[in-house]
């Protein structure tokens, strides 16, 4: 039985709408530059973070041994180990990064943010290990906690200090609040441990994701990074305040999703018909969300994007499409790997990030060649393509999914995605009748995709109905 299912959902939707209201703020009170500094830093130690994953945390809910206490305190003891090495890479680098990116002010920040790894390194996994009887009431509320008091820190050191340092408060204090809460919610006491055979398979599972994560931020991150050796701090700032619009919500939902649906993926991995079910509610979920990510932020983002942060943040609307389209194909990657992940197969999900690679020549040619935002985004929605057909192809070598039926569903969500996108793009030149057409194409589409996906919508509004009742 799911315990904290409701709260699971409450503390991703709480800690995005703080992460989304942070850069609000910061960019209110930063403006363009400043908030494009704080942007650098924050890649920058998603970079370590990234290149240093080992899917600790998935693989304590994932794995058949994960719940034993020598295998916990394997998994924590990497975690440490992992925190530190990340602060004393940021420590021994900052110099040299802060003149690759031009700005040697940045020296002694980058320093800084490495307290937030190194503390949050020593997190206790019980509540990760509680997943695995779907308990998510642990990781609740360290994520209600950390993230409420993080955007608190950042709002008050952003009117204080009124420079892109004021990121460093916000995050440090979320990793104490994370580790501290972890410890507090634990059942077992904090050990490390290390036993040879559970080494070993920890080691199995974590490799391929280790070597999975430069291609795992490059195809994740790469598109900022392009934008910000080639147009500079404020164009950075810009076009990652309009993003996260769309990443935040996006991230919430994945989340929850993965969190959701990982422990019953492990748990019928050996039984296929309990897996066909719960691969089928993970596929359509995600489908369903990917679309809504597309006509959601095309519509919306317009409207509130020169009201949260300004007018000089404002984007054309191909622009804004675009990118829409960017984190929906970003998103719906999360169902074949989590599926992927679930079965044991953490070198799908590497291999996955290969193609994924593709996407980083792309854009930067197309940079190259006519110096345009739109080329840049263009390039990685191919390279988000690529993984997908790769990911979607092992999985079905492997007996994972039903191939046809997945089919079906990409190709509506890229018939939803392309519609939306001419729309915009013709709605910007002024062509109304153009973007009229496209429009009921984008709509006619969304009832394809409502017919397709019609029990999970029946399911849906079977619970909304039941809830509405209650009340």
């Amino acid at each position: 039985m799911r315990k904290g299912g409701k709260a699971y959902f409450a503390a991703n939707l709480v800690s995005q709408a703080s992460a989304l209201a942070r850069y609000v703020i910061l960019a209110r009170l930063l403006g363009e530059h400043e908030l494009g500094l704080a942007a650098m830093l924050i890649l920058t130690a998603q970079f370590f973070e990234t290149v240093s994953d080992t899917g600790s945390d998935r693989f304590i809910v994932q794995d058949a041994a994960g719940d034993t206490p020598v295998m916990q305190g394997v998994v924590q003891m990497v975690l440490a180990a992992r925190g530190a090495l990340i602060a004393l890479a940021l420590a021994l680098t900052s110099g040299l990064l802060a003149n690759l990116y031009g700005q040697p002010d940045l020296t002694a920040p980058l320093i800084a943010i490495g307290l937030a790894p190194l503390i949050a390194g020593f997190v206790h996994l019980d509540m990760r290990r509680a997943q695995r009887i779907q308990d998510f009431r642990p990781e609740s509320l360290a994520m209600l906690v950390s993230e409420t008091l993080s955007f608190v820190a950042t709002s008050v050191a952003a009117y204080i200090t009124r420079d892109h340092t004021a990121v460093i408060y916000g995050l440090v204090l979320r990793s104490v609040a994370l580790v501290t809460i972890s410890h507090l919610t634990a059942a077992r006491p904090y050990r490390w441990a290390f036993g040879k055979p559970e080494a070993m398979q920890f080691s199995v599972f974590a490799m391929p994701l280790f070597l999975n994560g430069l291609l795992l931020f490059i195809g994740g991150q790469g598109d900022r990074l392009v934008v910000a050796s080639g147009l500079g701090p404020a164009a950075l700032g810009q076009y990652s305040a309009v993003l996260l619009l769309a990443y935040y919500p996006a991230t919430m939902m994945a989340r929850f999703l993965t969190g959701i649906h990982l422990p019953q993926v492990s748990a019928s991995r050996h039984a296929d018909e309990t897996l066909e079910t719960a691969r089928w509610k993970l596929a359509s979920h995600t489908i369903i969300l990917s679309a809504g990510i597309v006509v959601g932020f095309t519509v919306v983002a317009p409207i509130f994007v020169p009201l949260l942060y300004g007018p000089s943040f404002d984007q054309p609307l191909q622009v804004i499409a675009l990118m829409a389209v960017l984190q929906a194909f970003r998103f719906v990657r999360f169902w074949p790997t989590t599926v992927a992940i679930g079965s044991g197969r953490s070198l799908i999900v590497m291999l996955n990030n290969v193609a994924r690679m593709g996407g980083l020549p792309i854009a930067i040619l197309a940079y190259l060649s006519s110096k345009t935002l739109e080329a840049v985004i263009g390039g990685f929605i191919l390279g988000e393509l690529m993984a997908l057909a790769v990911a979607l192809g092992l999985l079905w070598r492997e007996g994972r999914l039903r191939l046809r039926a997945e089919l079906r569903r990409i190709i509506l969500l890229l018939a939803i995605s392309g519609s939306t996108l001419v729309a915009a793009w013709t709605l910007q030149e002024g062509k109304l009748l153009e973007a009229a057409i496209c429009g009921g194409g984008t709509i006619l589409t969304a009832i394809a995709i409502y017919l397709s996906e019609r029990a999970t919508f029946t399911e849906a509004w079977a619970w909304i109905a039941r809830r509405l009742k209650r009340a």
